[in-house]
């Protein structure tokens, strides 16, 4: 099996060192690093690599800048962060099941833990169960969805709220493409179609 890439980005130089003497020491290839967001965005263009490691909290281009930049070159980017801030885990950029988070100061287990799960992950995993709620309403609804469609129903204007609950193994393909059907017509403020997909939850 060839060895992980990644890049690693933080605006503290010594933190950089360090951490890539960690992967190299666990034999991960650092293919590229950067001190801020906008070079990390950069970087991974260039270097398209297995996963991005990077700090939140940088001057200018943030790490929150670099993951949303990232996710529109691939959604599928596997991006690990690491951090100082303990209501991280609070952020909704979380939502993302491609999106990991170690904790400062880091420790080598965790940090060879969480390349396995990147790693492991595959394409069985492209759907997920959510439950979401249209503004001004009280119920909610549940369907499967690819982590695509979950973006693009969360950004929706008659949305009150859009969460991943679950992975889902089933493949969906016809599924799919009416729930494809469903989000654009979702757009235009028709909601028939996707409570047709859904199912009601409590």
């Amino acid at each position: 099996m060839a060895m992980p890439s990644c890049i690693v980005v933080d605006d503290d130089q010594d933190i950089v060192d360090v951490f890539c003497d960690i992967l190299d020491m666990i034999g991960v290839n650092v293919l590229a690093t950067a001190n801020d967001g906008d070079q990390a965005v950069s970087m991974y263009k260039k270097c398209r690599p297995d996963i991005v490691f990077t700090d939140l909290n940088m001057p200018k281009y943030d790490g929150f800048y670099a993951i949303e930049k990232i996710n529109d070159v691939n959604p599928n980017a596997k991006i690990v962060v690491v951090t100082g801030d303990s209501n991280a885990y609070q952020y909704p950029f979380l939502d993302s099941p491609n999106i990991r988070v170690i904790q400062k100061p880091f420790d080598i287990q965790i940090i060879k833990q969480v390349i396995t799960d990147c790693l492991a992950e595959d394409a069985e995993y492209a759907q997920f169960n959510i439950k979401y709620q249209f503004k001004g309403e009280i119920r909610s609804y549940s369907c499967t969805v690819t982590y695509e469609q979950f973006k693009n129903l969360k950004e929706l204007p008659i949305m009150e709220k859009c969460e991943i609950i679950k992975k889902d193994k089933r493949q969906f393909d016809k599924y799919a493409n009416e729930m494809n059907k469903a989000i654009n017509l979702a757009i235009k403020n028709d909601t028939s179609h996707i409570r047709r997909l859904s199912e009601m939850v409590s």
